[in-house]
């Protein structure tokens, strides 16, 4: 069988592992060592979306869905798959050790109507990913796409029982209140600048998810904004927008090393 037909796939479905062009990709490791690919979700994953919740356990069901969910219609399907990548963004990560797995996980946000600056956010991780870092990876790579999209605060419910999700959020600096008996209403604020992101080890893993080349510029606007002054100002006449735009993103990169030492420095004061 092959990897476009897994999990009952359409023949001329693109390759899962595989970014499609302009698609928001990443890849990183989780805690064992295991190379995962995160990127934006597709029409084309609602069977692996389907086969993902199969495999989940009814707790892991019930902490997500906040119900005894067993499956999902065909409207409900085309809504979580069939996305905007603004007002409503999804990504899945998938084990490129193992295709025949559904994926590691999938992060979702999706824009309040009345609070445009403010979306509700949700990590789902497979049961058998779990203490591996990949609810934290994921929540940075949303970090950064939710930043990119003017989002501000991610707002979360998390029910008690979903300890793990709690102490992810607690280390990232968000804050929480009772929104109900056995469930919390938790804010945490999408960061502008590395600065704002609590030094810790979930801190680091969430700054490095969110710092994929795609997405530098937008996770760090301050910066980006100061640059690109900068460089129209010393840009010739005749260089376009989008060749000023690839030259300073060239430049950021080129000081990923940089930053990279000061968060390292910034872990051992």
């Amino acid at each position: 069988m092959s990897h476009t037909q897994r999990h009952g796939e359409a023949d001329d479905a693109p390759p899962p592992d595989e970014p499609l062009e302009g698609e928001w990709s990443y890849r990183t490791t989780l805690r064992d060592g295991r190379e995962v690919l995160l990127r934006s979700i597709r029409p084309s994953d609602r069977e692996r979306l389907i086969a993902g919740l199969r495999r989940l356990s009814p707790a892991s069901r019930y902490l997500r869905f906040h119900a005894p969910i067993e499956q999902l219609s065909d409207a409900q399907l085309d809504y979580l798959t069939d996305v905007d990548h603004h007002d409503h963004e999804a990504i899945v990560a998938l084990d490129l050790s193992d295709l025949e797995v559904p994926g590691v996980g999938v992060a979702r946000y999706i824009r309040e109507p009345y609070e445009p600056t403010v979306a509700e956010a949700a990590i789902t991780v497979a049961d058998e990913y779990h203490g591996q870092g990949a609810g934290t990876i994921l929540l940075g790579a949303l970090a950064a796409r939710a930043r990119e999209a003017g989002i501000e605060v991610f707002r979360n419910y998390v029910l008690d029982g979903n300890q793990g999700m709690l102490e992810v959020f607690d280390h990232l600096g968000a804050e929480r209140e009772r929104e109900a008996d056995g469930l919390w209403r938790v804010d945490l604020k999408v960061p502008e600048t590395p600065e704002d992101v609590p030094s810790s080890p979930a801190g680091r893993a969430f700054l490095e998810a969110a710092r994929s080349e795609h997405v530098l510029a937008s996770i760090l606007p301050p910066i980006w904004s100061r640059w690109r002054r900068r460089r129209r100002d010393e840009a010739s006449e005749t260089e376009a927008d989008d060749e000023l735009d690839e030259r300073i993103q060239a430049e950021l990169l080129d000081s990923q090393q940089d930053l990279d030492e000061w968060l390292r420095s910034r872990d051992e004061r």
